[in-house]
């Protein structure tokens, strides 16, 4: 599906093939790929893409991207090439060279840079197109220097440049290529005007040659030296973004487990709340099941924690709940899972822990709770809570089971006076029913 207006094929960026044997007249249409980057593909004939374009922000419009290497070598392959034609101009005016000659020189070294460079511009592959460019050169220069009769510095320099350039983008297959390109337009400018060898070149030829081969190594080097730096502040820049994008990641990490925190537990007492129970108390029945041990389910009520609160207030009886909370955890073993349940309730889940331990643990608590005081302001707080203890798999296997259970045990504790903890029986059952 289109993504946005259709470009007309009339557009500069829009040449077909011609695969129906003729030029392809349908449209250009945007299509983004998977790598975010907007193609131009032919709405008919599906053929060809324009990788190279990009698309403005205003419809229809097409704005080329023009590749690094492109941009480099105009300025340096237009001044090279001026600078060759001095030099010949000079050797040319000693030799008597006649207009035709004249004519193809003028065409090859100041009109063909501009239109290779036209021609890169708007190559669907820039940079392979660039690379045939200089492919090219090696070969017309070859042409050149045999139609000149090979004069020396103008043949030593011309050969330099179109080796060297060849040899920067493509390495030791760019040094063959130029090689054979060079020498293969030599022996096909000999095969059409006759192998002549007349390497003497007058002094202005040769110094504005040396001057040309000189100021053209000079530019290479800060070509390169400038493409260095970009290099280096691109990996710079993307070292930092790579370095920021690292703690942003930590950042969310932290706050993921941060939330995550938040989520298992009660801000008020800082014990695990019912939502951890319920994602937890399946493991664990589990792995007692497997290892064959029980697992003590404890519900745990402040008694009269109405009263606490409608003397002293709300903040009375969340000092009442975090001095209870804190003491549960001074106690607990690394396996014990200690949560509000709800209100002024507790459970515990206290696994591989026997059903005499729990009772006599439950009892201990609840006296040391009975001698904590609790300071609010003036007033000091005593209070005193009940227990009710349920033991898998004893009295059920199921934490719903167990937890009706223990909440029966603990009305028993409530009814018969409180400040008591009070282990499940099936009387207690019997009683309830």
């Amino acid at each position: 599906m289109p993504i946005g207006p259709a470009v007309p094929a009339t557009n500069p960026a829009s040449r077909h093939g011609r695969r129906f044997g003729k030029p392809c007249s349908g449209l250009w249409i945007r299509r983004r790929q998977p790598s975010s980057r907007c193609d131009l593909i032919c709405y008919r004939c599906q053929t060809r893409r324009i990788p190279a374009m990009r698309i403005t922000a205003h419809a229809g419009e097409v704005e080329q991207a023009v590749h690094w290497t492109v941009k480099t070598n105009y300025p340096l392959r237009t001044g090279s090439f001026a600078i060759m034609f001095v030099s010949i101009l000079f050797h040319g005016w000693e030799k008597g060279y006649g207009p035709a000659l004249w004519g193809v020189i003028a065409l090859h070294l100041l009109a063909y840079p501009h239109l290779v460079y036209w021609r890169a511009r708007r190559a669907v592959d820039p940079q392979r197109a660039e690379v045939q460019n200089l492919t090219v050169d090696c070969l017309l220069f070859g042409i050149l220097v045999a139609a000149l009769q090979f004069p020396l510095w103008i043949s030593f320099t011309v050969y330099i440049a179109s080796t060297l350039n060849l040899s920067i983008f493509r390495g030791r297959q760019g040094l063959l290529w130029s090689q054979a390109s060079f020498f293969g337009g030599a022996m096909i400018s000999a095969s059409f005007f006759g192998w002549h060898f007349s390497p003497e070149t007058g002094w202005p030829a040769t110094l504005v040659s040396v001057a040309g081969n000189a100021v053209y190594m000079i530019s290479i080097g800060i070509t390169a030296f400038v493409r260095n730096q970009q290099l280096r502040q691109t990996r710079e820049a993307l070292r930092e973004r790579e370095q920021s994008l690292q703690q942003r990641l930590l950042e969310i990490e932290n706050l993921k487990e941060k939330l995550q925190d938040q989520a298992n537990h009660d801000p008020l007492t800082g014990l695990y709340n019912r939502r951890f129970l319920d994602t937890i108390v399946g493991r664990e029945l589990a792995r007692c099941q497997r290892a064959n041990q029980h697992l003590v389910v404890m519900m745990i009520d402040i008694d009269h924690f109405k009263k606490v609160n409608d003397t002293y207030g709300h903040p009375g009886g969340d000092e009442v709940l975090r001095n209870l909370a804190a003491l549960l955890m001074r106690q607990m073993r690394v396996t014990d899972v200690p949560c509000r349940y709800g209100g002024e309730e507790f459970l515990l889940l206290l696994p591989g822990m026997p059903p005499d331990v729990a009772l006599e643990r439950a009892n201990q608590w609840r006296g040391e709770f009975g001698q904590m005081r609790s300071t609010l302001g003036e007033f000091t707080i005593q209070c005193t809570m009940s227990i009710g203890v349920a033991v898998y798999p004893r009295d059920g296997e199921t934490i719903n089971d167990l937890t009706y259970r223990a909440d029966l045990a603990l009305y028993h504790a409530k009814q018969t006076g409180r400040d008591r903890a009070v282990m499940y029986d099936t009387e207690l059952a019997t009683g309830a029913s």
